[in-house]
């Protein structure tokens, strides 16, 4: 894949998520991450005062930020995932059997 495609590929996958979904920060807001709607690294915000943070403490934050902006990610809706899992099973079905039922037909022709 080259740089063009993996740009458009990061455009449009942003524009399907195109807001921020969870904000966690470490080092009292000294370092912030942001997440997307899909829960993909949206942007991370370092405050100038990170130059002071030990590599240790750094890390730390880092951690801190990340794990925070994931734990309030929002719940994905289950019962909205199971229909629409649902939904496709029943149409592939739907296709299937039409098949079968055409395959049937000419079967019996011969």
């Amino acid at each position: 894949m080259n740089v063009t495609q993996e740009y458009d590929e990061h455009a449009r996958s942003t524009r399907e998520t195109d807001y921020i979904a969870s904000i966690g920060e470490g080092a009292g807001g000294v370092v912030r991450i942001e997440l997307d709607g899909a829960g993909r690294l949206w942007d991370v915000v370092l405050d100038p005062q990170v130059t002071e943070l030990t590599v240790d403490e750094l890390r730390t934050a880092l951690f801190d930020a990340i794990t925070a902006a994931q734990a309030g990610m929002p719940a994905p809706d289950f019962e909205a995932s199971v229909a629409d899992v649902t939904t496709a099973a029943e149409r592939r079905f739907a296709e299937i059997s039409e098949v079968l039922h055409d395959l049937s037909r000419r079967a019996a022709r011969r």
